[in-house]
């Protein structure tokens, strides 16, 4: 008998598989084909590994050993747990893709990355400092009595910003954050 196209595509494979004749009924009401159908579905999953394990190539794509690809790419950075699976994936896939540069246009497609809108320019006070003009609204706290005595009067919820931003510069730049638009915490 043929087997029919109504079939789930490994139980029609494993039916195929098998030699012709009358000792081999292969109808879809058959025992030889419920047999074939539960066998199918161990080959459905070994399938659909070996396709994910094509995207497990990627660590943007990745989901199974997105915690590999995390440890081998230092991630997360700055204190920036507790992300989504996709920002998880974001995150990696930006860093395995970049490629660091002392020019001010990496800054900014790195801050871009993380979702800010920045600009970098100049200090008209020394060449070693610049700029950054956070044009991203972010919120802010102000200081109180229980933070530490080094702690800004203002804390602004960039910090991952400054983090990531602090961390790629090189050691002689100093990056001073000047933030266009900001609300207060509640």
């Amino acid at each position: 008998m043929a087997v029919t196209q109504t079939m789930p595509p490994h139980q029609r494979a494993l039916l195929q598989l098998l030699p012709d004749g009358l000792a081999w009924n292969k109808s879809p009401d058959s025992t030889l084909a419920a047999l074939c159908l539960g066998l199918s579905q161990s080959t459905a999953r070994v399938d659909w590994t070996g396709q994910q394990l094509l995207d497990e190539r990627f660590p943007d794509r990745s989901r199974l050993l997105l915690d590999d690809w995390e440890r081998f790419l230092g991630l997360p950075e700055c204190d920036m747990t507790g992300a989504s699976l996709q920002e998880r994936q974001s995150y990696a896939g930006n860093k395995y893709r970049m490629k660091p540069s002392l020019n001010r246009e990496f800054y900014i497609r790195l801050a871009a990355g993380f979702g800010f809108d920045i600009d970098i320019q100049p200090s008209p006070e020394s060449q070693w400092v610049s700029i950054i003009n956070v044009r991203t609204t972010t919120g802010y706290r102000h200081m109180n009595v229980l933070d530490n005595i080094l702690t800004p009067l203002r804390i602004y919820d960039a910090s991952a910003l400054e983090c990531i931003l602090n961390r790629y510069k090189p050691a002689w730049q100093t990056f001073r954050y000047v933030y266009e638009s900001s609300q207060p915490h509640g």
